[in-house]
C-alpha cells in the first residue's frame, strides 16, 4: 500500500481492511491461541500488498468479532480457514520463535513516561502528538506481546511518523483500522497479562478489579525490544487502565517513572463514554459513567507520586496544543535529570 492509499483511508477505512486489522488487535488481546495471531498478521500483510482474503475467511473474521462483542472471547481457531489461505501454521510459528520476548537489559529505557487519565479524556491524542516527534520509543498497534517487534520491520507496514501532521487530526477509531499503518497503541494485550486489573465482559465492557502483578519480566522485555527497535532511550506509553496500576508500574520501573495525567471535564468524559459504548463494573457492580470517571481520576490523585506527575487539562491541549506539548516535553527533560 503506497502513501496515497494510507492517506485516502484516513477518513474512510475500507470495511474489509478494518475487519482484518480489528481481528488482529482483538486476537492479541483476548486469546492466548497464537494461531489467531499468525492468521491475522498474514492476512493483514497480504491485504496491505493488495491481496484479499477468501469470502469464507472474511466470514470467519466477522463472526469472531461478533463473538468478542457478545462474550469477550474469540471463536475457536479453525485450521481449515488457515488451510484455505495456504498457510502452513507450524512453519509460520517456527519463523516467529526467534522474535519471542527476551531480556535485553542493555536496552532498558532510561526513563519511562506513563500517560494516564480516565477513558475518553484525551490520552490517545496526547500519546500520538508526543510520539510523532520521533523522540520516544513506544508500543504500536502492530506490536504483539508474544513477538514484540517482529511486525514492525515488515515492508507492508509504515510508521505514522513518516506521515504529516494530518495524521494527528484523525480519530484513532479510524487509524487503528487501516492495515499496514503503524500507530502508537495502548498495548493492553501486554499490560493485561503483566498487571491485570479487569475482566473483559464483551465489547467495551470491563469489570474492574484490584491490580496485581503477574509478569513484570514480560513487560520489561517488550519495552526493551521497542527501545532497541526505535534506538531511543525514553519510553512513552499510555493506557487509561494504567491509571489503576500506578503503584505496580512505579515499582516495576524502580520508582523512577513519570506520570503524565490528562484530565477532562467529568460531564464531557462521561458523555463520550456513553457515545462510544464504554461501560465499567467495579467488583461486579455496574458503574454510571460519571462514577467510572471518579474511580479513574481518584486512583491517579491517590497513587501518582506528586514530584513525578504533571497534569494537563484536555481543554488547554485543544486550545493551545503547541504550548502544552512544549511544556510537557520540557517537563520530561527537567524531571528526567532529577530522578
Amino acid at each position: 500500500m503506497n502513501a496515497d492509499s494510507f492517506t485516502e483511508q484516513l477518513s474512510t477505512p475500507h470495511p474489509d481492511g478494518a475487519t482484518i486489522a480489528l481481528y488482529r488487535t482483538r486476537a492479541y488481546r483476548f486469546t492466548s491461541d497464537v494461531r489467531h495471531y499468525v492468521l491475522a498478521e498474514t492476512l493483514e500483510e497480504r491485504y496491505a500488498q493488495g491481496a484479499r482474503p477468501a469470502p469464507v475467511t472474511m466470514a470467519f473474521l466477522e463472526a469472531t468479532l461478533d463473538q468478542i462483542r457478545s462474550t469477550g472471547e474469540l471463536l475457536a481457531f479453525d485450521p481449515q480457514v488457515a488451510a484455505n489461505e495456504g498457510l502452513d501454521m507450524q512453519q509460520e510459528l517456527d519463523a516467529r520463535t526467534p522474535h519471542a520476548p527476551r531480556p535485553m537489559p542493555e536496552h532498558s529505557p532510561q526513563l519511562t513516561v506513563f500517560i494516564v487519565g480516565a477513558p475518553r479524556s484525551g490520552t490517545s491524542h496526547m500519546y500520538n502528538c508526543l510520539a510523532h516527534t520521533g523522540q520516544y520509543a513506544y508500543f504500536t498497534i502492530a506490536s504483539c506481546w508474544a513477538w514484540p517487534v517482529r511486525n514492525l520491520t515488515h515492508p507492508a507496514r509504515r510508521s505514522f511518523e513518516t506521515m504529516g501532521k494530518q495524521i494527528l487530526t484523525v480519530d484513532n477509531k479510524n487509524t487503528r483500522l487501516i492495515p499496514g499503518l503503524v500507530m502508537p497503541y495502548e498495548a493492553e494485550d501486554l499490560y493485561a497479562r503483566a498487571i491485570p486489573t479487569y475482566e473483559h465482559l464483551g465489547g467495551h465492557t470491563y469489570n474492574l478489579t484490584p491490580a496485581r502483578t503477574t509478569d513484570v519480566p514480560l513487560l520489561a522485555a517488550n519495552m526493551q525490544a521497542h527501545c532497541r527497535h526505535f534506538d531511543r532511550s525514553t519510553f512513552l506509553t499510555k493506557s487509561p487502565f494504567n491509571s489503576l496500576r500506578i503503584p505496580q508500574l512505579d515499582a516495576a520501573t524502580g520508582h523512577r517513572a513519570l506520570f503524565l495525567n490528562i484530565t477532562r471535564d467529568q460531564a464531557a468524559t462521561a458523555d463520550s463514554m456513553r457515545r462510544n459504548h464504554f461501560r465499567f463494573h467495579h467488583a461486579g457492580t455496574p458503574l454510571a459513567e460519571e462514577s467510572a470517571w471518579e474511580l479513574f481520576t481518584n486512583a491517579i490523585a491517590r497513587d501518582a507520586p506528586p514530584s513525578r506527575t504533571v497534569t494537563v487539562q484536555h481543554s488547554d491541549l485543544l486550545t493551545d496544543e503547541h504550548t502544552q506539548l512544549a511544556r510537557i516535553r520540557q517537563w520530561i527533560v527537567e524531571v528526567a535529570a532529577a530522578v
